[in-house]
């Protein structure tokens, strides 16, 4: 029984792309015989061959005229003439029977080479064509993970395909003009289709059944053009109402797409949906603003445009792009603050040209002249338009930012509307109302509830936003939790959503005003504020605006501010602790001194367990006090600081700027915060983040300032050497993955004989992956090994070189090289960890035989200035000048060590150093290229202890 046959799966993947080739060979062809036709000069004519617009410059003028109806080209029918001319080109004659006032004759025309307006007009398409391929062709290559991805690509390539024949039809040969017909009656469903999986998947029950007699029509009614070809169709006699039927096809079709597009807005049910539709109404807007303010209301207006139709035409390319965006949005947001803003000056520009247009005419009509000979009032309206320039950008940015984004202007500027400023906050009540107020503006929500807890643990700082009118009463809407309300909310990962989190708490007892608050239609969502493993707030917030369901971006966004909320909350809470220690102190210096003390005891205890330094100034900018944090911060005691100048302090090239900033802001009694570089006793440097408040008396006047401030050093350094850190493991890991993955596909197909070579591959690329792992793991001990104690012992280096040697002689055999190793006597013991110390030696041996073609590898110790020394030397290819400053950088390779045939991580020698240096050592390197290098160990030498060389 035959087996039957599938089409290779490859091949079969790839059948989009060979489509999306023949498009553009199709693209390519078009373009072709759009600058090569002759031109007649006949700018517009019906398919009956009504001549309806002549270009007064072109061959035709003076012979045709508008209303002439043209019979026949060269003796063939007009209508059966596809293309026109046929193959005769620039220069030659043609003769044109027409018909005028009843009357038939003939008129014989010279054709010509096609103007660059005309050139330019019948290109236009093309180009329109370009961009729906490309945007589907790069939709192919990364689709998306849905099944609407293919439709997606057959929407883009159809609609190229439809431009490329409609530009070429009345030219080129009569398949194009087949072909444009039959797409003309296939685009309207392909479009319907397309936008049930755009902006999201859309299901109902007659789904399939709609698109099944969508396709069978417009194949039904297509076909004739494909089957017995344009010529017949328009020669039919039913050929008007087939033309008025596709076009009615075509409008129900595209009222469909309206209409899905208008369901997906209301129903929106997946994140980012109606952000995507707006997307799509703005590109819309944006591909026809120019056509309407360049080309209609001037040509309605003032009876001429002021661009040619086919330059604006080139706009509805913004319309397939922001279909692209749209789709691929979440992998451009590198380029989403240009879009962004190219968006808005194209609406701006042209905003303001239309106003220019308007002003031009009443203008020409109240003073019977034009700008154009009145350079006076063309300065001043040039003028008028310059001065609404800035709050017209400012007005439409905001509608842009909108759509794209429902109010923010992008991630990191969201974050700082929300955030900013509220270090400046002194009080829990002010604090929520501000945030509360920042949510619903940002986020564009109904309504936000922010709960805070107070220094008692209740959570009875409640806040709502928007507020009710002041005629309402004024009560809060919810009920203060009690102290051990939200707990649970610490094992819940974050944000959570209220059906979520009620089915969670099911079998779980809840106090009543945590009860009143999950069953609350306006509470949609919960997200904690967590600080040192203690619930100290809550986000409570409702649905937002429309009906959007919170994305990705929101959710990435309110994780932020809520982790930026905490340690704000703990500050207000120390602040509010120490002004009513401070009040208390007050208050007993006024009844006896000795408790005033012991006050003044309790507030410098409190100050001195405080982790950020602490310090109090008078009015002039003296020192007056500070706390233990302050004093290790800087390394001054306090009484050295007595009386010092705050300013000495610090440094930097703002610093003076920075402290200027800091005294009018004191000054007019607010409180400042900021970032400085301070400089410590020693001369070394450090970054603070410093906040300053006035100080006041009983009297409520103004005594100086205090001010806090937190190292931020080291985390600044820890975050940069993170990055640098996960970028170089991603970019080297990147390489053996990529290859076993590629080899484990062609190892699917491979031919038998194949099967054994694609499993060398693959063990070595394993090998090598399992090597880079091991390298990075060495160095992350290596770098825990500095800051733990590891325990190091008396070491003979002879020794630990013999067995390495050993080990690699099997090696060096092989390779057909001379491994030597001649220790020096009585070499004195080191002091080191002797696992580590073999590694090195390790690595510098394996190096040397690796990269040493023939020759040998000579290993040495010996002693030089109380110093033990280890000597690798070889005659292998050597290093370049250039590679000697970073050889020991990770996943460094040398540009000769590239071009071998020796695989690498680029971590060895980066390791070697690591451990050369945590045992107080140092290597040296000399190289000359094609002769060999040479590396140096040394060691301090730490107990004077020898050992009885053997043979070797």
């Amino acid at each position: 029984m035959p087996t039957k046959m599938f089409p290779n799966q490859r091949w079969w993947l790839s059948f989009p792309f060979l489509i999306a080739l023949a498009v553009l060979m199709f693209l390519g062809w078009g373009v072709v015989q759009a600058v090569t036709s002759p031109y007649d000069g006949i700018l517009l004519i019906d398919a009956t061959g009504l001549v309806k617009e002549i270009d007064i410059e072109g061959p035709t003028s003076g012979l045709l005229q508008h209303g002439d109806q043209l019979l026949s080209i060269d003796g063939v029918p007009v209508t059966e003439a596809f293309p026109f001319y046929g193959k005769k080109r620039a220069g030659q004659q043609a003769v044109l029977e027409v018909q005028r006032e009843g009357v038939a004759r003939r008129i014989s025309i010279t054709l010509v080479q096609p103007t660059t307006t005309e050139t330019f007009n019948r290109l236009a398409p093309l180009i329109l064509a370009l961009f729906f391929w490309g945007i589907g062709l790069g939709i192919q290559a990364f689709k998306p993970t849905t099944e609407g991805g293919d439709i997606f690509f057959i929407f883009f390539t159809t609609s190229a395909a439809f431009l490329i024949s409609a530009a070429t039809s009345f030219f080129s040969p009569p398949w194009t003009a087949a072909l444009y017909g039959f797409l003309l009656w296939v685009l309207g469903p392909v479009a319907v289709h397309f936008h049930l999986h755009f902006p999201q998947e859309i299901a109902f029950k007659y789904k399939k059944l709609l698109l099944f007699a969508l396709y069978g029509i417009a194949v039904a009614l297509g076909l004739p053009h494909l089957i017995f070809g344009t010529i017949a169709v328009t020669n039919s006699s039913y050929y008007a109402d087939y033309v008025s039927a596709s076009r009615i096809f075509l409008a129900i079709n595209f009222l469909l797409v309206f209409s899905l597009l208008v369901y997906s807005y209301r129903h929106a049910t997946t994140a980012g949906a109606r952000g995507k539709i707006r997307i799509v109404v703005l590109g819309g807007f944006l591909s026809l603003m120019p056509l309407i303010t360049l080309v209609i209301l001037p040509d309605a207006l003032a009876r001429q445009t002021i661009v040619p139709f086919s330059f604006t035409f080139v706009f509805l390319s913004i319309l397939p792009l922001t279909y692209g965006y749209a789709i691929f949005r979440h992998r451009l947001i590198e380029i989403e603050r240009h879009v962004n803003r190219g968006a808005t000056f194209i609406l701006v520009y042209s905003i303001l040209g239309g106003i220019y247009l308007i002003l031009n005419i009443i203008v020409d009509r109240l003073f019977k002249t034009t700008l154009n000979t009145e350079p006076f009032l063309n300065t001043l309206l040039v003028l008028v338009l310059a001065s609404i320039f800035v709050p017209l950008h400012r007005s439409v940015q905001r509608v842009v930012d909108s759509v794209f984004y429902g109010g923010w202007y992008d991630y990191r500027s969201a974050i700082t509307q929300i955030t900013q400023g509220l270090e400046q906050v002194a009080s829990l009540n002010a604090l929520a109302e501000t945030i509360s107020e920042r949510l619903v503006k940002t986020l564009r929500l109904q309504e936000s509830c922010v709960f805070l807890v107070d220094l008692e643990g209740r959570f009875s700082i409640i806040q709502v936003a928007p507020r009710p009118p002041a005629s309402e009463p004024q009560h809060p809407p919810y009920s203060p939790l009690p102290r051990s309300s939200l707990s649970y909310l610490l094992n819940m990962g974050g944000a959570v959503e209220r059906h979520a989190l009620r089915e969670a708490l099911k079998n779980i007892k809840i106090s009543p005003e945590e009860m009143e608050l999950l069953n609350s239609e306006q509470a949609y969502l919960w997200v904690p504020v967590i600080g040192h493993g203690k619930v100290l707030g809550l986000l409570a917030l409702g649905p937002k605006f429309g009906g959007d369901v919170f994305s990705g971006e929101d959710m990435d966004i309110l994780r932020v501010v809520a982790r930026q909320i905490g340690p704000l909350i703990e500050n207000i809470h120390l602040v509010t602790r120490l002004r009513r220690y401070a009040a208390e102190l007050e208050q007993r210096v006024a009844e006896r001194t000795e408790e005033l003390a012991a006050a003044k005891r309790r507030v410098e205890a409190i100050l001195a367990s405080v982790g950020e330094g602490v310090v109090v100034i008078d009015l002039e900018g003296r020192i007056a006090s500070v706390n233990a944090a302050f004093e290790d911060q800087s390394g001054y005691s306090q009484a050295e600081l007595a009386q010092q100048e705050l300013a000495k302090l610090y440094s930097g090239k703002d610093v003076e700027r920075m402290l200027d900033e800091m005294r009018q802001t004191l000054h007019s009694q607010r409180t400042w915060f900021g970032e400085l570089t301070g400089r410590r006793k020693n001369g070394s440097e450090y970054d603070v983040h410093i906040t300053f408040a006035p100080l006041r008396d009983e009297n409520n006047r103004v005594v100086g300032y205090v001010g806090s401030q937190r190292d931020v050093t080291r985390q600044k350094e820890l975050d940069r050497l993170k990055d640098l850190f996960v970028s170089d493991v991603s970019h080297e890991l990147r390489t053996p993955t990529t290859n076993i993955s590629l080899y484990l596909e062609l190892l699917e197909d491979a031919p038998p004989h194949k099967r054994s070579e694609y499993l060398e591959v693959l063990k070595e690329q394993t090998q090598l992956l399992r090597k880079l792992v091991e390298d990075i793991l060495d160095l992350s001990r290596l770098s825990i090994g500095k800051r733990r104690k590891i325990e190091f012992s008396d070491l003979n280096l002879n020794a630990l070189t013999e067995q390495v040697v050993t080990a690699h002689r099997p090696l060096a055999d092989a390779s057909g090289l001379e491994l030597v190793f001649t220790p020096a006597e009585d070499l004195p013991f080191i002091w080191g960890e002797a696992n580590q110390l073999a590694r090195v030696i390790n690595n510098l041996v394996a190096n040397a035989i690796h990269y040493t073609s023939k020759g040998g590898v000579y290993v040495r110790t010996y002693t030089d200035n109380n110093e033990v020394c280890l000597e690798i030397r070889d005659t292998g290819i050597g290093i370049d000048p250039e590679d000697m400053a970073h050889i020991f950088e990770r996943f460094y390779r040398g540009q000769r060590v590239r071009q071998t045939k020796v695989h690498g991580t680029g971590l060895g020698l980066a390791i070697v150093k690591e451990i050369i240096d945590l045992h107080e050592g140092q290597i040296e390197i000399e190289s000359q290229v094609g002769k060999g290098s040479i590396f140096t160990v040394r060691f301090p030498i730490q107990v004077k202890e020898t050992w009885q060389e053997k043979a070797f």
